[in-house]
């Protein structure tokens, strides 16, 4: 008796990019059944020029590598969700005195909460994307794990549950990317030598201060003030123009180098002062994800100590952390900085991912000045 064996279907997240091109070959060539999906996710105006994903002209690129590898194409339009969960989002954290980070939440929400779910819906074994990322199983939990890649998006993919991930392929999660590249001009898809995506999609490589105020927030004249003295230096267009740990476009010359130190949204103030500023010691971190509930309870019953991510390019420090009500407690081993409010903290143990959330704004920093005139503050 022959047993007709259904191949596995998985849809393709293709962005229009080159590591999603490859990776719907390479599953073709691995014999599943693939199925190639682009998100509808902005109005663009672009015309093609900016190294963003997503746009109308990346929908076209996807199409055409979909017709070179000869698989179904389908766009699914997620633009009411995209403005109700990411650039809603990207808006109010700005206007919090936070640094968003909106692929994260892409991430999360669009890539792998509503379309897993589309996708299994339409009867979908696995979806994939181009992420570098690995995935790894122990003791029965599923875990994203650091890609070998130089291009390592971990990072980003803190949000997902083990149950997500067990659906989830990485086709390229192990590749560099110039192996990626000829793989693709070695097929002669029409994204092989396509420039990577470097800004948010949805700001089209405008600057982002340019894009909230298109989405209605207006200048508001506010102090710029040294945190060590308490002295009024200068005064800026708004706090919301602001990032803890900037250093250029501030607006005030010192004869030294002056970095955003805190932001303080409630009385539109900016402090300002000396890169020794910005290292801490410990902060919180809020809108917790763990890769499961079992290593939830761990970090509920005590201190745990793993390499803490803070952003895209920190290699990592080692910390204590310990979840304490909603938020969870770091205490880096040793000081380091900038921690920006807003922006992911990744834990990790060795190579995996094993939860993380968002760097909760502090009420004030701990090297304000206490003897600030409170005059200052109004």
């Amino acid at each position: 008796m022959n047993l007709i064996r259904k191949r596995p279907v998985v849809f393709v997240a293709m962005s229009g990019g080159v590591d999603s091109s490859t990776s719907a070959l390479l599953l073709k060539q691995a014999g599943y059944e693939v199925v190639g999906v682009t998100f509808m996710l902005y109005e663009s105006k672009s015309k093609g020029e900016g190294r963003t994903c997503c746009s109308a002209y990346d929908i076209g690129d996807a199409e055409r590598v979909a017709l070179k590898l000869k698989i179904p194409f389908y766009v699914i339009d997620m633009r009411d969700e995209f403005r109700k969960y990411i650039i809603n989002n990207f808006i109010s954290e700005y206007r919090a005195g936070r640094t968003p980070i909106p692929c994260v939440h892409c991430n999360n929400i669009i890539k792998f909460e509503l379309f897993l779910k589309k996708a299994e819906m339409l009867g979908a074994d696995f979806v994939a994307t181009g992420h570098y990322a690995l995935k790894k199983r122990e003791k029965g939990i599923n875990f994203i794990s650091k890609s070998p890649s130089k291009k390592d998006q971990s990072y980003f993919l803190f949000g997902l549950k083990s149950y997500q991930i067990e659906k989830i392929l990485f086709p390229v999660g192990n590749m560099e990317k110039d192996m990626v590249r000829k793989i693709a001009e070695d097929y002669e898809l029409p994204t092989a030598k396509k420039p990577e995506s470097q800004d948010i999609c949805f700001t089209e490589g405008k600057d982002w201060r340019d894009v909230i105020k298109s989405f209605g927030v207006k200048e508001k004249t506010g102090k710029i003030i040294d945190i060590e003295s308490g002295e009024v230096i200068g005064t800026h267009p708004g706090y919301f123009f602001f990032t803890v740990g900037q250093r250029r476009g501030i607006g005030v010359a010192r004869g030294k180098p002056l970095y955003v130190i805190h932001i303080d949204p409630e009385n539109n103030i900016i402090f300002v002062g000396d890169k020794r500023n910005l290292a801490i010691k410990e902060f919180f971190v809020e809108n917790l994800s763990f890769v499961d509930e079992e290593i939830q309870e761990d970090f509920e019953r005590d201190y745990i100590r793993c390499l803490v991510k803070v952003r895209y390019t920190h290699e990592g420090s080692l910390a204590f952390v310990r979840k304490i009500g909603s938020k969870a407690h770091v205490i880096f081993e040793k000081e380091y900085g900038p921690v920006v409010p807003g922006q992911a903290c990744v834990f990790y143990s060795e190579d995996k991912v094993i939860g993380g959330g968002f760097i909760a704004k502090p009420e004030k920093p701990n090297n304000i000045t206490e003897s600030m005139p409170s005059q200052l503050l109004k």
